[in-house]
C-alpha cells in the first residue's frame, strides 16, 4: 500500500505553492504599473521636448542656409545632444526633402508613407517599441519615434524626426525585477515558516497528541486526557475527546461492576444450587436413616438384651469369646444406628448458647490428648487472650472441634503435628485445624462433606462426620473450608459469627 504523505506537508506544499503564485502575481502587478508609470513619465517629458523643438523650428526656414548649415539644424542638435536617450533626428522640407540628419544607432526611420501621412494630416505620430515583460531580457530594441510637422503660420513647412531609447527604463525593469525575486524569495521563505510554526503548533500538534490519545484508547487506556487550549476548533475537539474517554471509562466501569456482580451472582447460585442439591440430598438420606434407624432399633436392642443374658449365664463356657465378639459387633452396628439417628434429626437438648471456641477448643484437647498415638504427636493451640463469643450448642461445637481433632490425628504419622490457631476478624472469628499429614486428593475436595463418602479404610469411617459437622457449623450461621495438599497437609478452617466481646 503506497504511504500517503502527512498533513503538514500537503498544508505546506498547498501554502507554498498558494503563497508563491499569490506573491509573483502581485509582483507582476508591481512590474506592470511600474512599467506603464515610467513610460508614461518618459513620453510626457518626450512630447514636451519634441512640441518645444518643433515651435522653436518654426522660427526658422527649414531651407535656410547660413554658412552651408541650417540653423535649424544646429538647434535641432543642440537639443538632442542635450537629452541623454536621444539617438537622432531628421529633417525634412514641405516637399519631404531630407535636409539634414544625426544617427546614433541603426533603428529604423519612417517611411515615406509615414511621412506623407504627417505632411497631410498635420498631427504628430509616435511610435513605441518596447518589449512585454517576458522579453525583456532578449535583445530587442527599445525605443520611441517622433514623427512631428514644423508649422510656420499655421502651415507646414517641414517635417522633423526624433528617436528616443528606452534602454533605461528597461534597465530599471529588469533589476526591478530581480529585486521582486530575492523579495518574493525571501518574503516567502519568512511567511512559511510562519507558518509552519503556527500550524505545528495549532493542528499538528494537537492532531499528534489525538493521535497517541487515540491509540491509548485501543490499548484500553482511558485516564488520558487531552489539554483544552488552542484554537477554538481544536479546544472544542480536544473536549469532545475527553467528554468521550469519560463516557467511555463510566460505560467499562458500569460495565466490570455488571460482570462483577453477576459473576459474584453466579457464584451465589452456584453455592446456593449445592447447598439445595445437598440439602435434598441430606433430607432424603435422612427420611431413609431415619426409617432404617427406627426399624432396627428396637430388634437390635432386643438382640444386645439377650447377648448379655448369655453372656452372664455361659461364664465358663469356651464359647464365651465367641459371645463377646458377637457382642462387640452388635455393639457397633448399634453405634451406627444411633449415628444414623443423629444425623435424621436436629438435637433439642442442646439449645445454643454463647460460648468461648478458645475453651471448647482446649476442652477438646484434655479429652483427646492421652488416647492412642495423640500422646507422640504435637499438639499447639494459638488463640489471643480475649476472643469473642459464638451462638452456638456447645455439644455440638465439641462434637464437631472432635471430629475435625481426630480426623487430623487419623491423617498424620506418628510424631506428626497439629496446629490450632483462632482468629479474630471484623465480624466473625476462624478456627483453623491444620495436620502434616498425608493430605486429600484434589478430586476428593469436592466430596469430603457429602453422606457416607470418606476416605479412611473400610471398616474405620461412616462417612457422617463432616457431614454432620458442616450441617451443624452452618445452622449456627457459619462455613467450614478445607484446604489440602497432598504429601503436605490439610487444614480445615470453621468460621462463626460474633454475637459479643468478652
Amino acid at each position: 500500500m503506497k504511504k500517503s504523505s502527512g498533513l503538514r506537508t500537503e498544508i505546506m506544499l498547498t501554502l507554498t505553492l498558494l503563497l508563491g503564485a499569490a506573491l509573483l502575481l502581485g509582483g507582476v502587478m508591481m512590474i506592470r504599473l511600474m512599467e506603464k508609470s515610467l513610460l508614461e513619465e518618459r513620453l510626457r517629458n518626450l512630447d514636451g521636448l519634441v512640441n518645444l523643438a518643433t515651435r522653436s523650428a518654426g522660427n526658422f526656414a527649414p531651407a535656410q542656409v547660413q554658412d552651408n548649415r541650417f540653423p535649424v539644424a544646429e538647434f535641432l542638435a543642440d537639443l538632442c545632444s542635450a537629452h541623454p536617450s536621444c539617438q537622432g533626428w531628421q529633417l525634412y522640407d514641405k516637399d519631404l526633402a531630407l535636409l539634414e540628419s544625426i544617427k546614433h544607432g541603426n533603428g529604423e526611420w519612417a517611411t515615406s508613407s509615414r511621412l506623407q501621412q504627417v505632411r497631410l494630416t498635420g498631427e504628430s505620430i509616435r511610435i513605441i517599441s518596447f518589449p512585454n515583460l517576458l522579453m525583456l531580457y532578449n535583445d530587442i530594441e527599445t525605443r520611441v519615434h517622433f514623427i512631428a510637422p514644423v508649422k510656420v503660420n499655421n502651415t507646414n513647412n517641414g517635417l522633423v524626426e526624433f528617436h528616443f531609447a528606452l534602454d533605461d527604463i528597461r534597465l530599471q525593469l529588469q533589476q526591478s525585477i530581480k529585486f521582486l525575486l530575492v523579495f518574493v524569495v525571501l518574503y516567502g521563505v519568512v511567511l512559511i515558516l510562519i507558518g509552519d510554526y503556527l500550524l505545528r503548533r495549532n493542528v499538528i500538534r494537537p492532531a499528534q497528541l489525538l493521535l497517541a490519545a487515540t491509540e491509548n484508547i485501543v490499548k484500553g487506556q482511558l485516564d488520558v486526557r487531552l489539554t483544552v487550549s488552542g484554537p477554538r476548533e481544536i479546544a472544542e475537539l480536544a473536549a469532545a475527546y475527553n467528554q468521550m474517554t469519560s463516557a467511555l471509562q463510566w460505560s467499562q466501569e458500569q460495565t466490570n461492576h455488571h460482570i462483577q456482580a453477576l459473576c459474584e451472582t453466579n457464584k451465589q447460585l452456584q453455592q446456593t444450587r449445592d447447598e439445595l442439591i445437598r440439602s435434598e440430598k441430606l433430607a432424603s438420606i435422612g427420611q431413609l436413616a431415619a426409617g432404617l434407624a427406627h426399624e432396627l432399633g428396637n430388634p437390635l436392642a432386643a438382640v444386645i438384651g439377650y447377648l448379655e443374658i448369655l453372656k452372664q449365664s455361659l461364664r465358663d463356657d469356651p464359647q464365651q469369646d465367641i459371645l463377646k465378639r458377637t457382642l462387640a459387633e452388635t455393639s457397633r452396628i448399634d453405634f451406627l444406628v444411633r449415628e444414623l439417628l443423629d444425623f435424621s434429626r436436629s438435637d433439642c437438648n442442646d439449645p445454643p448458647i454463647d460460648v468461648n471456641v478458645s475453651d471448647e477448643m482446649r476442652h477438646c484437647l484434655e479429652l483427646i490428648k492421652n488416647q492412642g498415638h495423640v500422646k507422640t504427636m504435637a499438639l499447639q493451640l494459638v488463640s489471643p487472650d480475649s476472643v469473642p463469643f459464638v451462638r452456638i450448642g456447645q455439644q455440638k461445637l465439641r462434637q464437631v472441634f472432635i471430629n475435625l481433632l481426630l480426623n487430623a490425628v487419623q491423617a498424620c504419622p506418628d510424631c506428626g503435628e497439629i496446629e490450632i490457631v483462632t482468629t479474630v476478624l471484623t465480624d466473625k472469628i476462624q478456627i483453623a485445624i491444620s495436620d502434616n499429614g498425608h493430605g486429600i486428593k484434589r478430586e476428593s475436595l469436592a466430596m469430603i462433606f457429602d453422606p457416607f463418602f470418606t476416605t479412611k479404610p473400610l471398616g474405620q469411617g461412616t462417612g457422617l462426620g463432616l457431614t454432620i459437622s458442616l450441617r451443624i457449623i452452618e445452622e449456627a450461621g457459619g462455613n467450614i473450608n478445607v484446604d489440602s495438599t497432598t504429601g503436605v497437609g490439610t487444614t480445615f478452617t470453621v468460621t462463626l459469627p460474633i454475637v459479643a466481646s468478652v
